[in-house]
């Protein structure tokens, strides 16, 4: 193998090794994101039945005895 095909195998080596690398902490920070996502959804959704609850107004009828 001739220095310059030792060399491009190493460049294709190192390459390889990176977008791994890459890929690896891409898939990381999706996992981290989606888990972040979900939640923020529940939050939401806990926040969204509290208001609404909040809002809601109490109609209480009070009979008149007669």
């Amino acid at each position: 193998m001739s220095k310059v095909q030792m060399l491009l195998s190493l460049k294709k080596q190192r390459l390889t090794a990176a977008a791994e690398e890459i890929f690896a902490l891409f898939e990381q920070t999706i996992t981290e994101l989606e888990e972040e996502l979900s939640f923020s959804k529940e939050e939401n959704e806990r926040l969204q039945k509290r208001l609404d609850a909040d809002l809601q107004p109490q109609l209480r009828i009070h009979r008149a005895d007669v």
